[in-house]
């Protein structure tokens, strides 16, 4: 058997703190994460696209995903990061698009033994998710940015 055909036995990934469960998503999705900074208004565009932000000469769109979930956003405190993740599809307008995240996001090394799926619950049917799971018993989701590239489009 090649080593090709083998199953990883863990991905890295990286866990990001939303308010109330977490988004994990592979490392490699992840191009940086850079700290919280005033963001450009986002008039005109939907509640969850909260504005835009300068990152090497491009204009980055910020997305805070508890919006797409319909969930009470609290004020943010000091440790809010941006994550800022790429696309999928190579000739996107937008290459790369930030993740709001509420606290300093976490590398994990993902084991299937770690995981337990659950539901997606018809508050997910419109939000840009592809699984929830339990990993080391707390909430997360693994977001779907192919459909939040298009939501981005369509913005």
């Amino acid at each position: 058997m090649s080593a090709f055909s083998e199953a990883p036995s863990e991905i890295r990934g990286v866990l990001i703190p939303l308010q109330q469960q977490y988004l994990l998503l592979p490392n490699a999705a992840v191009a940086e994460i850079i700290d919280y900074r005033e963001l450009e208004s986002a008039q005109d565009f939907p509640e969850w696209l909260v504005g835009f932000t300068q990152w090497r000469q491009r204009n980055l769109p910020v997305v805070q995903f508890e919006k797409f979930l319909d969930q009470a956003v609290a004020g943010g405190g000091q440790r809010r990061k941006i994550l800022v993740c790429h696309t999928l599809q190579a000739d996107a307008q937008r290459p790369f698009v930030g993740i709001l995240a509420m606290a300093i996001p976490r590398l994990v090394r993902v084991r299937q033994e770690q995981l337990q799926g659950e539901e997606l619950g018809t508050e997910l049917a419109d939000a840009p998710v592809l699984a929830a799971l339990k990993y080391d018993g707390e909430r997360a989701l693994i977001p779907d940015l192919a459909t939040l590239e298009g939501c981005l489009d369509q913005a």
